[in-house]
């Protein structure tokens, strides 16, 4: 869509991978949910971070997301292919990706080995479970930085036993 409104619209500049952008005294959003992140980042600005959070509490959103965060969660980035054995992996880790879950008992889960689950997981997704729940960890961790949180808090907030191990994964994606 970003490249046929462009295409459209030749003199416009597209931002891409953004949820929403400001430019003077126009503001834009990717799309429809994106609009609520728009609508809670403006609250935010004129009423408060407090009441941004109250807004979207009420609203039942998960979290007010900043406008250079992905359109895209890694929940969803991942999601794009048609293994139903790698979508309940997806959904056991999806749901409580801040515990852990031992690949043993993922692959016991869903009702495959181990080597199969990892291998199917590979083919389906180009991560290994492991890689995933990380990438999910990370997303959120990121997120929780964003808003104010130290390192360490997100860390711990988001299942990491050692911070140590956040860092390192923040330097890599850097």
């Amino acid at each position: 869509m970003q490249d046929e409104l462009a295409l459209r619209h030749p003199g416009a500049v597209v931002v891409r991978d953004v949820l929403f952008t400001a430019d003077d005294r126009v503001i834009t959003s990717a799309g429809i949910a994106s609009g609520i992140d728009l609508a809670l980042h403006l609250v935010a600005t004129d009423h408060g971070p407090a009441a941004a959070a109250q807004a979207a509490r009420e609203m039942v959103v998960y979290a007010r997301r900043n406008g250079h965060e992905p359109q895209s969660s890694a929940m969803l980035r991942h999601r794009s292919h048609l293994d139903d054995t790698v979508h309940r992996a997806q959904n056991l880790i999806d749901a409580r990706f801040d515990r852990p879950l031992p690949l043993p008992a993922l692959a016991a889960a869903v009702g495959v080995s181990e080597r199969t689950l990892t291998r199917l997981f590979g083919r389906a997704t180009g991560l290994t479970p492991l890689r995933y729940q990380q990438t999910l960890r990370l997303e959120r961790a990121q997120h929780l930085i964003s808003h104010g949180a130290t390192i360490d808090a997100a860390a711990r907030s988001v299942g990491f036993e050692d911070p140590r191990m956040l860092r390192r994964l923040r330097a890599r994606t850097v």
